[in-house]
């Protein structure tokens, strides 16, 4: 045999080894750094048997929320149902959705450098936000626009187009959490 049908035997083997290990992967898709579970826009499964989502990153979150500000917090989707979209923001997030608490953690301290991201994720938390100088209107200017006193933010930031009413939904949860 001549070297391109070697060629084409070779590509269609590894093509079928990939379909095998994806056919024994637990939620339908090749879990990508480790994370052991789907995203239902990839037709993976739900993270959690009870039916709880929770993007790459942060597995833990309550069972229920208590509000529409903390359902986005963990998960990116409001009580809608609706995945609140966003532009930037790391890869790994427009890949498999996310939220808040993939970068700024479950309690909102950030404190740690988000994968593939330059600078550490800071307290979102209000009373540090509110140290910080920062009042409601400029919080939704840094969620939103990805701006802070006229400075352009970390590209890691996402820019969330979500409606007035889910963006004081979320201030109101990062006024709870502290």
């Amino acid at each position: 045999m001549d070297k391109v049908a070697y060629l084409v035997i070779g590509i269609i083997a590894g093509v079928g080894v990939v379909l095998v290990l994806y056919s024994f992967t637990p939620y339908g898709y090749m879990p990508m750094m480790g994370f052991g579970y789907g995203t239902p826009m990839m037709g993976g499964g739900m993270g959690y048997q009870d039916g709880r989502y929770y993007p790459p990153g942060c597995c833990q979150g309550p069972a229920t929320f208590e509000s529409n500000g903390e359902k986005i917090y963990f998960t990116g989707i409001n009580e809608e149902g609706e995945r609140i979209p966003f532009t930037g923001g790391p890869q790994w997030l427009v890949m498999h959705g996310g939220s808040c608490v993939n970068c700024h953690g479950r309690d909102g301290r950030g404190g740690f450098v988000p994968m593939m991201c330059d600078e550490k994720a800071p307290d979102i938390r209000y009373s540090a936000l509110a140290e910080d100088g920062m009042d409601d209107e400029e919080i939704k200017l840094a969620i939103t626009k990805g701006v802070h006193e006229g400075e352009t933010l970390d590209w890691c930031m996402p820019r969330w187009q979500m409606s007035n009413e889910d963006l004081n939904d979320v201030i109101t949860y990062l006024k709870e959490l502290g």
